[in-house]
């Protein structure tokens, strides 16, 4: 309680400092301000631009390169027009182009075209400077959609908005019309004038990809958001159709066996389900959803997960989850919610003014998954029975500097729970100068067998066996994670996090301190690590490239960290070095260099203490990695990494070498093809004298095929096939199948004609071999079908 308390009076001294300093500084706003007009007409969004709408619309040209360049001159014209008519801000660009058979842009399915030719806005609803709506587009109207929070630095790019966009290719570049319905923003509604913040802006693809604006942006000030122009109006904004009703089906046919067993069984399920979204005002949004078809449409990306102690990070696919989610962001990341796998019912509350803004979501699960961390590894663990979880993040903009901010989650089922609780803040200082903490504090209550879950036996005993010889190098009953759940109580225990950032435009300094301690819990995120504290400096300096140079951009970082558990036992000490630079044909080069000395497994699994239970290790590893565009329709990059890795399975220094490849073709403007190849190999000094030397060998192939009709409709073909060969003779301390094939094929035809309103029909099935089988064999085959539709009221 007295580590509790003193830390509680250094953050609050620290916070009472941040603010005595507000005012010596200040942020620096541009002030060219432009005023949308004011129709009582509406624009049909064909891309033709031939409605009366444009004749009265604000005319603005956008002449500017801020990225790479320093605010020089465009080379290519762009002009773009903007007005309102209280339902809808209606947005049209025409981009020209010298040599419009180059343009980037093809047929996709929504916000999988960040790199192509893009026109589009930022977009401030509250002009705090805190958080701005991205929509982009590209030449055939696709939809790229985000929102960034520039308090905690994050773009959720995976927020889907309902608006409404047409594009398509001209004799002299491409033009594009949006209408933005003011029911999917978030602004402070009244009958006044307001003020916004807005950026016109074009991503022109070429040697270089170019940024283009109306406005100059000081790169000293590493705010970009606090630079952009205002623009007034808006007074005649009229929320129309702010509740959305979703009814949806989803019919399923599962067939699956337990092999070698040839013997089919079958599951046939048609379920129904329903979310609503309703808008009592322009700042406030509640998402409600009742026995929520939460399953991913399409299968996520593969990826290795071999000789890896820390769990993998999935992105979120869920509209319910996405919408608005980044109220819920902070620097740690307390909220995952591909935790939350199966519930019921769902709510969600969040609300925004220039001041403030808060969240809060409730929902159940029909199962309790969680993260149990640790400082070497973490593993999963799951409870067998139903849990509610909840969330709560308030931010309160004191000023334009500082930011302060609460924080909560709760997870409970039975005999088991999680609360949290925190306060954060960010603090400008000035332009180049910004400092962000945090302090949480858990209190956890575990199942008392919980421990037994992460035992290698699965009678009670087997966690409880005696230390001996044979018990060595994770080769016993235990793991880390059996001591770090065996609690009879509940306990408590606090996490914080320091940071500092220096950012011009040559260099940028990031200095981060972090104390995650032994009994620390955040089971509703995505937090691996307790026991552990770690500082960490990081150093960049970033050159840029006249017009006629090879390369335009260079950039080289450095970086060291130090890491030890609560007691101060040594874990990790790393440096590294890296090189990057971006060149024509939108090349990109890196090099990395990184020598780290770290701990490898427990002697004694029982104990979780590191000094004379643990060996260390020096790790020395080369990264290499290009990537470049020779034309606007083939992509294409390789990775080449080597050196000495810790197998962690066999505590032991081996020789790692692991080739990435991927190739990406538009081969027409609706057909797209992407190849990636993971290969990778461990070698040790063999067991035996006479033996091989491979731990294991390991590839992962990716094949994704997609037709794209038009903007609302596809047909994806995805295959992943996974291949592990361990070399059973040289893994003396685990006892892996030989042979370890899994592959998963899935056929989608998907129509959408917005987010909400959708119709997929699908097919997926995984087939498996390992020593057991003389061949791969299909163990699941799934049919599946969904059909939902939104009802504006």
């Amino acid at each position: 309680m007295r580590k509790l308390r003193n830390s509680c009076l250094y953050f609050s001294a620290g916070l009472f400092l941040l603010i005595s300093l507000l005012s010596t500084a200040q942020t620096q706003i541009k002030s060219n301000e432009l005023i949308i007009p004011n129709t009582k007409d509406s624009v049909v969004i064909d891309g033709v631009l031939d409605d009366i709408v444009w004749k009265d619309a604000l005319s603005v040209s956008l002449n500017i390169v801020n990225s790479p360049w320093d605010n020089l001159p465009s080379p290519v014209k762009t002009q773009a027009k903007i007005i309102e008519n209280g339902t809808y801000i209606y947005i049209s660009f025409i981009a020209f182009d010298p040599n419009p058979n180059e343009i980037h842009g093809f047929l996709a399915d929504r916000d999988t075209t960040w790199g192509d030719d893009l026109v589009g806005i930022k977009l401030d609803t509250f002009n705090s400077r805190q958080l701005n709506y991205n929509f982009l587009v590209n030449p055939f109207g696709v939809q790229n959609d985000s929102i960034a929070n520039e308090v905690t630095g994050e773009e959720n790019r995976l927020w889907d908005g309902n608006w409404h966009s047409f594009g398509k290719k001209t004799a002299t570049g491409y033009q594009v019309e949006i209408a933005i319905p003011y029911n999917i923003l978030n602004f402070d509604e009244n009958n006044n004038e307001q003020t916004w913040a807005i950026e016109f802006v074009r991503f022109y693809p070429r040697d270089e990809r170019l940024r283009i604006s109306h406005i100059q942006l000081d790169k000293d000030n590493n705010c970009w958001l606090c630079q952009i122009p205002e623009i007034k109006g808006f007074q005649h904004s009229n929320l129309k159709e702010n509740l959305t009703i979703t009814p949806f089906i989803v019919a399923s046919k599962n067939q699956n066996r337990n092999l070698p067993d040839q013997n089919w069984s079958e599951l046939n399920d048609v379920d129904a389900g329903m979310d609503i979204r309703w808008g009592p005002n322009a700042n406030t949004l509640l998402n409600a959803t009742i026995n929520p078809d939460f399953s991913t449409v399409e299968s996520d990306a593969g990826q290795l997960n071999i000789n890896n102690t820390s769990s993998l990070f999935f992105d979120e696919k869920r509209s319910f989850f996405l919408e608005n989610s980044d109220y819920f962001s902070s620097n740690f990341n307390l909220v995952y919610t591909r935790n939350i796998a199966d519930p019921d019912y769902g709510a969600k509350l969040t609300s925004r003014t220039d001041k403030y803004s808060y969240g809060l979501f409730i929902t159940n699960d029909q199962q309790t998954t969680f993260i149990v961390p640790g400082n070497i590894s973490d593993d999963i663990a799951t409870l067998d029975r139903e849990s509610h979880s909840a969330a709560f993040n308030y931010r309160y903009n004191y000023n334009d500097q500082l930011t302060l901010g609460l924080v909560s989650t709760l997870r409970t089922a039975d005999n088991y729970h999680n609360a949290l609780a925190g306060i954060d803040a960010k603090y400008r200082i000035n332009d180049s100068h910004t400092l962000n903490a945090q302090f949480l504090y858990s209190n956890t209550e575990y199942p008392n067998d919980l421990f037994k879950s992460f035992c290698f036996d699965d009678a009670e005993d087997g966690c409880q066996q005696q230390v001996s010889n044979d018990c060595k190098f994770g080769n016993c009953a235990f793991n880390e994670q059996v001591n770090r759940t065996k609690q009879e109580e509940s306990f408590s225990d606090q996490a914080y996090k320091i940071d500092y950032e220096y950012k011009t435009e040559y260099w940028e300094v990031n200095v981060n301190h972090e104390k995650i301690d032994n009994q620390f819990r955040a089971d509703l995120g995505f937090m691996t690590k307790a026991d552990h504290q770690q500082n960490k400096v990081e150093v960049i300096r970033l050159f840029y490239g006249d017009n006629d140079d090879f390369w335009s951009e260079t950039y080289i970082y450095s970086s060291w960290y130090n890491t030890k558990n609560e007691n101060g036992e040594f874990i990790e000490r790393a440096f590294d070095g890296t090189i990057e630079l971006l060149g024509p044909k939108l090349s990109y080069v890196s090099v990395n260099i990184s020598q780290a000395t770290k701990v490898g497994l427990r002697h004694d699994d029982s104990l979780l203490n590191l000094i004379n239970n643990t060996t260390q290790f020096d790790e020395q590893v080369v990264k290499l990695y290009a990537e470049f565009k020779p034309y606007s329709h083939l992509f294409t990059a390789i990775g080449y990494d080597f050196g000495d890795k810790i197998d962690y399975n066999n505590n032991r220094l081996g020789t790692y070498n692991e080739v990435y490849a991927e190739l990406t073709s538009h081969a027409t403007d609706h057909l797209y093809i992407s190849l990636t190849h993971t290969y990778s190999n461990l070698k040790a000094e063999p067991t035996f004298s006479s033996g091989k030397d491979d731990v294991y060998t390991a590839n992962l192939t990716n094949l994704r095929i997609s037709y794209q009709f038009d903007v609302q409709s596809y047909l994806k073909f995805n295959v992943e096939y996974f291949d592990v060969e361990y070399n059973t003779a040289n893994n003396p301390f685990i006892a892996p199948d030989n042979i370890n094939k899994d592959l998963s094929t899935q056929l989608i035809y998907s129509y959408k004609l917005n987010p909400q309103t959708v119709f997929f029909l699908g097919y997926s099935d995984n087939s498996i071999q390992n020593d057991s089988l003389n061949k791969i064999s299909k163990r699941e085959k799934t049919f599946f079908s969904k059909v939902s539709y939104a009802w504006s009221l």
